[in-house]
């Protein structure tokens, strides 16, 4: 019993109101250790990772110091959760837009300073020295919605995705904190993936990737699955973009096509992975 259409069949026999007789317990303990002790087939799992000359990725013997915040976690990185969001003032991301905006003045002071407070606490307080060492490398807005990128030394990052009109006893932030790289300066023209994957927040799911950029990086465009063009916000050496929906689920297996904008306006299409 490899696959998942035989666990469905012994699902379905274990289920008492399927059955023209009294269900037999022994037949159903036997069939649910079966299930139990299945692996999915490499057909269950889907096609393997696509192989790109022009991926950034990380060896895998690289240790990924980075806590996740939020309902889920996203791809690639471990720890634990915190701050789940319960609901949020704008369902479904109503507000949200391709293009973001800068976020200033008490705005923007107000936006940092809930993604350090909703930060120190995770891994026991591990990242408070570099939270208050790091410097606000993006603050941005998409709607209602912003987004905090901090960084530090050693490759230190910290990031916030959160509802702003959400009532402060509901509100809560989705991203991820911790040292997910080893701290290796970039070359000019590259782009290297810290965060990549799908969460979800007030039970609505969405897509973010973030990282870093090498100097000669001017701009970031992803253009999504149903043709819109989402604009990234680059910004000392980090960039962020995020959209409504699932579709970067399957980034640790399929690398992300970007199209990189550099300081001489020439551009080319780059491939994030993790």
């Amino acid at each position: 019993m490899k696959n998942s259409r035989n666990i469905d069949t012994l699902l379905r026999s274990m289920d008492a109101a399927g059955q023209s007789g009294a269900p037999n317990p022994g037949r159903s303990q036997s069939d649910l250790e079966q299930i139990l002790r299945s692996r999915p087939t490499s057909a269950d799992r889907g096609a393997g990772p696509v192989e790109d000359k022009k991926s950034t990725t990380y060896p895998s013997g690289r240790r990924r110091r980075t806590f996740a915040l939020g309902a889920v976690a996203f791809a690639a990185t471990v720890g634990f959760l915190v701050v789940p969001a319960l609901s949020g003032g704008d369902p479904a991301f109503a507000t949200w837009t391709a293009a973001p905006g800068a976020l200033i003045g008490a705005e923007r002071d107000s936006a940092v300073s809930d993604c350090i407070r909703s930060t120190k606490g995770v891994g026991d307080g591990m990242f408070t020295n570099d939270l208050e060492a790091a410097e606000v490398a993006i603050a941005e807005k998409r709607g209602a919605w912003t987004t905090v990128v901090l960084a530090g030394s050693g490759g230190f990052e910290a990031t916030c995705t959160t509802d702003t009109t959400a009532p402060w006893f509901k509100k809560g932030s989705i991203g991820s904190v911790g040292k997910p790289g080893d701290g290796q300066p970039l070359s000019s023209r590259e782009v290297r993936a810290t965060q990549l994957g799908t969460g979800v927040i007030a039970n609505n799911p969405l897509s973010m990737a973030s990282g870093k950029v090498g100097a000669d990086v001017a701009a970031i465009a992803y253009t999504a699955a149903a043709g819109e063009r989402i604009t990234a916000t680059v910004s000392k050496g980090q960039f962020a973009f995020w959209f409504p929906g699932t579709e970067l689920t399957n980034s640790s297996d399929q690398p992300v096509p970007v199209e990189v904008t550099y300081t001489d306006n020439t551009t080319e299409i780059r491939y994030l992975s993790l």
